[in-house]
């Protein structure tokens, strides 16, 4: 009996045995695997919830993109576009009705300003409907057709006031040969130049751009990218960086010029009571209004079209970013010289400020009549 006993004893300790070996691995390598089944359900669950964020933030990031550059009419955006056009349009047509009327005003001189309000008016005609219609509606031919007009009106423009600038200079340096070198011929020539390079220039894209294989949406080609940048480069130097530094060394030689011939002219009048205060300060005052038109001319052509070489480096270069509200002010801001530019001339120059406030003077001169007309009749009835 003891001897089954002790056997079944051992049978027992040795099934114990057993279970523990069999189960105790078991369980453990199931307890493992369940807790790494855990980590990575953990860790699924992190990622697929980073995922998700990162994917409400690409699209509300694509949502404010579609928003902005959708092909559709935004008002914040095209509107102000349409306001410049109809102000571009109204000011430089005024500028035509005067030399229309008065043809004192059709010098060598202002056959000058007469182009600059034309390439004005095509910026308002032409140029700025089309960059909008492009902006509404991406089609290759509006968007195709702006490249040209646009690049035609800006390097016309540009030129027209290098020529006044030009025209200034020998005028004031100098003024007993201008007559005799700043014939109409010439000016006529001077003119025909202006518009032609200009044409010519603007159609130099037509190299490598073609309006049947263009895609307003579309990449350029590298090929297509390198003329392009080239021919960028070249714009900058011939229109922007030679134009500025001709610019401001002739303005400061025109201004120290006119400082020297006022000086002059003050000096010649003598220190007795004919100088009083009052011419004191009437010389004091022709010197800042000079200096004070030739710094607005210069200063408006660099505010005015350094913003719009800025757009052209970023579309072309692709060095930085610029936000779609700060692209749309640099391209407006580049119009607003066709705004300005005619008001300096109609209301600074003397001759059409004097062709524009006749007009003005005779109609309040007719009410005038006709208020005492009416009185003189109503105090008779009386």
């Amino acid at each position: 009996m003891k001897f089954v006993d002790k056997t079944n004893a051992n049978r027992f300790f040795i099934v114990l045995v057993a279970l523990h070996f069999h189960t105790g691995p078991q369980t453990l390598k199931q307890n493992f695997v369940y807790n790494r089944t855990m980590r990575d359900d953990n860790m699924t669950n992190l990622l697929h919830n980073e995922s998700r964020q990162n994917q409400n933030y690409s699209s509300r990031h694509e949502d404010y993109e579609e928003e902005d550059w959708a092909p559709r009419f935004i008002a914040k955006y095209d509107l102000p576009g349409v306001f410049m056009a109809f102000v571009i349009v109204l000011v430089n047509s005024l500028v035509f009705i005067l030399v229309t009327k008065k043809r004192s005003l059709r010098t060598p001189t202002n056959f000058f300003l007469i182009g600059l309000a034309a390439s004005d008016l095509l910026n308002g005609l032409i140029t700025l409907p089309l960059s909008i219609t492009c902006n509404i509606f991406q089609e290759a031919g509006p968007c195709f057709a702006s490249i040209y007009i646009w690049m035609f009106t800006s390097f016309v423009t540009l030129s027209h006031i290098l020529a006044v600038t030009a025209d200034r200079f020998i005028a004031i340096m100098c003024s007993l040969r201008y007559p005799l070198i700043m014939t109409k011929q010439r000016s006529y020539i001077a003119l025909a130049f202006v518009w032609l390079s200009s044409l010519f220039v603007s159609l130099m894209q037509l190299w490598w751009l073609r309006p049947d294989s263009y895609d307003p949406q579309g990449e350029d080609q590298p090929e297509e990218q390198k003329k392009e940048k080239a021919f960028f480069t070249a714009c900058v130097v011939l229109y922007l960086v030679i134009p500025v530094l001709f610019m401001a060394v002739a303005y400061l030689m025109i201004l120290r010029e006119v400082r020297r011939q006022i000086r002059r002219e003050y000096q010649n009048v003598p220190a007795t009571a004919t100088s009083t205060e009052s011419e004191q300060r009437q010389w004091r005052r022709r010197d800042g209004k000079a200096t004070f038109i030739f710094l607005v001319m210069f200063f408006t052509h660099v505010a005015c079209w350094l913003p719009f070489f800025l757009i052209k480096f970023q579309e072309i270069f692709n060095s930085f970013f610029l936000p779609v509200w700060t692209q749309y002010l640099f391209g407006y801001l580049r119009f607003a010289s066709s705004i300005l530019n005619p008001c300096l001339y109609i209301f600074g120059k003397h001759d059409f400020r004097k062709a524009w406030e006749m007009p003005c003077t005779l109609s309040r001169q007719r009410n005038r009549e006709k208020s005492e007309l009416v009185s003189m009749m109503m105090n008779s009835q009386v």
